[in-house]
This record gives structure tokens, sequence and C-alpha cells, in this order.
């Protein structure tokens, strides 16, 4: 399988060639309702995760939703 390199909240990591945003939460762990997914500055929204096709160099931030108070 080949394999593409993305930047993940920071870091250079690997991934498959093909995998969409959706794929990604499975493969980094994350929770879907948890999480807000921003790929090279865009907002990708829940229902578009699936369709949303990651590419060499893209930028990935993943970002957790924390309560408090």
């Amino acid at each position: 399988m080949k394999m593409i390199t993305i930047t993940l909240n920071g870091e250079r990591t690997g991934i498959p060639e093909g995998s969409s945003v959706l794929d990604l939460l499975s493969i980094a762990g994350a929770d879907r309702k948890q999480v807000a997914v921003v790929v090279n500055e865009t907002i990708i929204r829940p229902a578009d995760r699936s369709a949303t096709t990651l590419k060499e160099n893209d930028q990935v931030d993943l970002l957790v939703f924390a309560g408090g108070g």
C-alpha cells in the first residue's frame, strides 16, 4: 500500500494514500463527535469528512472540544 505524508497537529506522519478525513480520525483514535477538523486552514464539516480525501503534504489539525468551567 502506498503511503503519503501529512502534517498532523504539527508532526509529520504517514497515512495510506486515498485516506479520507474520516479514515484519519479512525487511524488517530479520535472521537468523531468531540473533534473539529481543519485541513489547510479550512474547517471540514462532519458531513464532508468521508468525501474529503487527504493529499501529500496536507496540513491537518484535530481540535478537541473540552468542557470546563
